[in-house]
């Protein structure tokens, strides 16, 4: 039997343990913000700020900075900025992508899901084994006052961490995953958001029972690939891990992986801990490989203003988080602005 988060907090109030409950007491809504639109809590992915390089170096100052540019205060964190990494954090040559921070074509950079790849690349050779022993030392040995200068900074913006999202790879140590959890704890999130295999969420989830913060699998569209979180049946089967493994749903990718986003929510809205809030065309039946481009909102198949009056509607406390990844015309933060007028325009608050 499902039960509604309303049930589920009377339950916890009655003294019952989180197991019996099919989702941990610490998924109760928190209070909302000042980018609670028209009833659904808005935000923001903060990976959207592509300008600022993924180089591991700290600047949560930046990414403040764009979030009140943006009007938004609640966000998803990527950890590409806030801590080191295996990426190099360089623009791509300018003889292939001219002009990154507005993104790049296929194969100059970018691709048709994602023109902003480049982001993603990582070291080679010496240099790659190098930059991974600066970040497993760094994880296992930092201390945790480093994640509590950052939660400070958030705190002192009036901007709520909802969510974190480290880059966690398979190699990682027991003690870097412990530490993960820890610090997302420290900086207040609810849950730690991961693009990851099956196999790899299997290894997180006592981890993330052990520190009380959700572990949220993030789906793609690899339909073919037994091991991705990119169908309804996917996800069922890493809730079924634990009561502590929820969902980060990207509607864009739900949808271009054949699925109905809206019925998905109805259905699973206690297991959900956040929404990802872009648009993509459907990629194309049978193909092994995610063609549904990433389009600017309106020119997709996603249902994007059906979701938001979804939340509005049935009062779900589940944030949805604008996560730009099209091509744009403009920088960053003036095309995050137009995610949120245009969201604002859906919930009818324009």
């Amino acid at each position: 039997m499902q039960r509604s988060r309303r049930d589920v907090l009377k339950i916890a109030a009655a003294g019952i343990p989180a197991s019996v409950l099919g989702w941990p007491i610490v998924a109760k809504p928190q209070k909302p913000n000042k980018s609670y639109i028209a009833g659904v809590q808005l935000g923001v992915q903060t990976y959207s700020f592509h300008e600022i390089p993924n180089d591991g170096k700290g600047h949560v100052d930046s990414i403040i900075k764009d979030m009140l540019a943006c009007g938004l205060y609640e966000c998803e964190l990527f950890g590409g900025p806030v801590e080191p990494s295996i990426m190099t954090g360089q623009f791509p040559p300018t003889s292939e992508c001219p002009h990154p921070e507005l993104g790049c074509s296929a194969g100059k950079g970018g691709s048709a899901r994602n023109p902003w790849a480049w982001e993603f690349v990582y070291y080679k050779g010496d240099e790659l084994k190098a930059a991974r022993e600066r970040q497993r030392k760094w994880r296992e040995t930092e201390s945790i006052a480093y994640f509590q200068g950052v939660r400070k900074k958030f705190d002192d913006a009036q901007i709520r961490v909802f969510a974190y999202n480290p880059l966690i790879m398979p190699d990682w140590t027991d003690l870097e995953l412990d530490r993960t959890f820890e610090a997302a704890t420290v900086i207040g999130a609810k849950s730690v958001n991961v693009s990851t295999s099956f196999t790899n969420l299997k290894r997180m989830a006592p981890f993330a029972e052990k520190n009380k913060v959700i572990v949220a699998a993030h789906g793609h569209s690899e339909t073919w690939n037994p091991e991705a979180f990119s169908t309804e049946a996917t996800f069922e089967r890493a809730f079924a891990l634990s009561p502590w493994v929820g969902a980060n749903l990207d509607i864009g990718h739900y949808t271009a992986a054949g699925g109905d986003p809206v019925a998905f929510i109805q259905k699973h809205h206690e297991r959900i801990t956040n929404l990802h809030i872009k648009d993509r065309k459907r990629n194309t039946p049978g193909a092994k490989v995610e063609d549904g481009a990433t389009v600017p909102w309106g020119e997709g198949d996603t249902p994007i203003k059906g979701v938001l009056l979804l939340l509005q509607r049935e009062h779900y406390p589940i944030p949805a988080f604008i996560e730009y990844e099209h091509a744009g015309t403009q920088p960053p933060v003036d095309e995050v602005k137009k995610c949120v007028a245009l969201a604002k325009q859906y919930l009818g608050a324009a």
